[in-house]
């Protein structure tokens, strides 16, 4: 019978005491970025030592001492704007290629023949299962390369402290990374572990039923079991609306952290971002780094806090509580309803109501009249500019509320301002395919023809919000919105079918400089299979995208 191993016993014999012998393959300075692309040896096989492939990027002129070793997605390779995102803030950086070969990709990270599953093109169900031990699966190779990628940085010369990032996969390495070697801090981005559980919903009624297999790879790959483990302070940055991570769970593991740095971690949300970190999170992790890896006295937050209730008038209401050691200087409360599902959860910014202490505040849960469960998410800005999060309360209401709300089939009107839309691409626009460092990923409320205003995007618009039952549409539903183009184009809307990841389109030409309704069924959708979609009762996410600018108002239900 296979073994069931933990993190220590599978990690505890490891030989990590090879010499990696670095080979400078070519350098090449950029806008003042040096990158350094180096070779290096890992871990001994049996049929030979993995052949390690990363870039070192730094200040040419001044290159700090500070480095962050950076582990992408396991599909992903070096990317060099990445890298110069951390050097622009003061940092040196490494990232590492574990996927191996790759089409088209002449640098990568060589694997011997007998652990050829390391290579993401050929891992099949080494990544995702444990049929034989932890030790026979993709990720404990990807782990290796991390630790020889570490054991190379700090025998390098002019790198005093190290941090760890991941992203995605690259984040469930630096779980694993954390608990076995020393790093200043550890960033993971959407990265927490449960994948045994993947396309289970953490508030899903169904029971989970696990088999041996389940067992060994909860016990020796999901970060969630390595986190009691981590010897740094942690940030674990999450993304609403990500099919491939469930941020319901992210907190989960937050509460496992080794107790000793538990205080010192932090987790924050991008609220309605598809796979990317915005603006608040991105800014918040070079503090982290600040503090964690420069050793800069940065002021971080406690936890804000939240708490449901009725207020005096019947009102559903929620009590937030900020931390009053520092100065707030923004704060909002988000409000999701029933979706169990976080892939496809609707966010909205709650009413403001009152001030009820000197770091209490109180707002409005304007909830469905038929809504039972209510998700709320506050924030807190300091003036120092560290946004901290509240972790994601859930409480299960009933009966009618004072500010109880009736079914509604107008999803989005100009008086709404921004809310209800964000980015449709927001990878195509961040650094890295994932971070935010400009308000481009904020739409705009703009004003056209007779002074009507509408909402806009360069990146297109996205909406979860007939996912919300107050806004749900019926079988026979018709989506009818106002679009104004500057000129004459064509608009492409698409509804993506998260449970499935079918893609369903529809392009319409419009008239440049009016106002015009667009009406829309269901069927006119086609996927590229020319498959109609059969109605608008699915989880889905509704984009629209133009070249030219436009504005677009009176979302609705017919």
């Amino acid at each position: 019978m296979p073994n069931i191993l933990t993190p220590s016993t599978l990690w505890n014999d490891f030989d990590d005491s090879l010499e990696v012998h670095p080979v400078t393959l070519c350098e090449k300075v950029v806008g003042g970025v040096r990158f350094e692309s180096i070779s290096f040896l890992g871990r001994e096989t049996g049929d030979g030592r993995v052949k390690i492939f990363g870039v070192f990027a730094c200040d040419e002129k001044n290159p700090s001492s500070e480095t962050v070793l950076i582990l992408p997605d396991s599909c992903d390779g070096v990317d060099e704007g990445l890298l110069k995102l951390f050097v622009d803030k003061g940092y040196s950086a490494f990232m590492v290629d574990y996927r191996g070969e790759w089409e088209d990709c002449e640098l990568a990270t060589v694997y011997p023949e007998n652990i050829s599953y390391a290579n993401t093109a050929k891992c099949g169900r080494y990544k995702d299962f444990v049929d034989d031990s932890a030790d026979k699966t993709s990720w404990y190779e990807w782990v290796a390369v991390g630790i020889y990628a570490h054991k190379y940085l700090v025998s390098k010369a002019g790198v005093t402290d190290v941090a760890v990032m991941g992203i995605r996969d690259g984040g469930e390495i630096a779980w694993k990374l954390g608990s076995i070697k020393q790093f200043a801090c550890m960033l993971t981005v959407c990265a927490a572990g449960w994948k045994a559980y993947s396309g289970v919903g953490k508030y899903d009624t169904d029971d989970v039923k696990l088999d041996e297999e389940r067992y060994r790879f909860i016990a020796g790959i999901d970060s969630q079991a390595y986190a009691p483990n981590v010897k740094c302070p942690v940030m674990i940055m999450c993304s609403t609306n990500d099919n491939r991570f469930d941020y319901d769970r992210a907190y989960d593991t937050f509460s496992r952290i080794n107790p000793t740095f538990v205080n010192d971690s932090v987790i924050t949300y991008s609220i309605r971002c598809d796979s990317s970190i915005g603006v608040r999170s991105s800014a918040d992790m070079f503090l982290f780094l600040d503090k964690h890896l420069r050793h800069r006295q940065v002021f971080i937050p406690k936890m804000s806090e939240i708490a449901v209730s009725v207020d005096e008038e019947c009102n559903l209401i929620a009590t937030a509580s900020f931390d009053n050691q520092g100065i707030v200087e923004e704060y909002g409360l988000f409000m999701a309803e029933e979706c169990r599902d976080s892939a496809v959860r609707e966010w909205t910014l709650c009413n403001y109501k009152r001030k009820t202490s000197d770091s209490g505040h109180e707002f409005f849960l304007d909830v469905y009249e038929k809504t039972t469960t209510v998700f709320a998410l506050c924030y807190a800005k300091y003036s120092n500019g560290f946004t901290v999060w509240s972790k994601i309360t859930v409480k299960k209401i009933s009966g009618l509320f004072k500010n109880s709300q009736k079914k509604c089939r107008v999803m989005y009107s100009g008086k709404n301002g921004i809310d209800c839309f964000t980015v449709a691409a927001p990878r195509s626009q961040a650094v890295g395919g994932m971070f935010f460092v400009g308000n481009i990923m904020v739409p705009q409320l703009v004003t056209k023809e007779r002074g009507i205003s509408g909402i806009y995007s360069p990146c297109g618009l996205s909406t979860y919000r007939m996912n919300t039952p107050k806004y749900a549409p019926e079988v026979n539903s018709i989506l009818k919105l106002d679009f104004f183009c500057d000129e004459t184009a064509e608009v492409m809307f698409a509804l993506e079918d998260v449970d499935n990841g079918q893609i369903y389109k529809y392009g319409q030409s419009v008239l440049g400089g009016v106002w015009q309704t667009i009406i829309i069924e269901s069927k006119y959708f086609k996927n590229l299979e020319g498959e109609q979609l059969s109605d608008f009762i699915h989880s889905l996410k509704f984009c629209i995208n133009c070249e030219k600018e436009y504005a677009v108002n009176n979302l609705m239900w017919l």
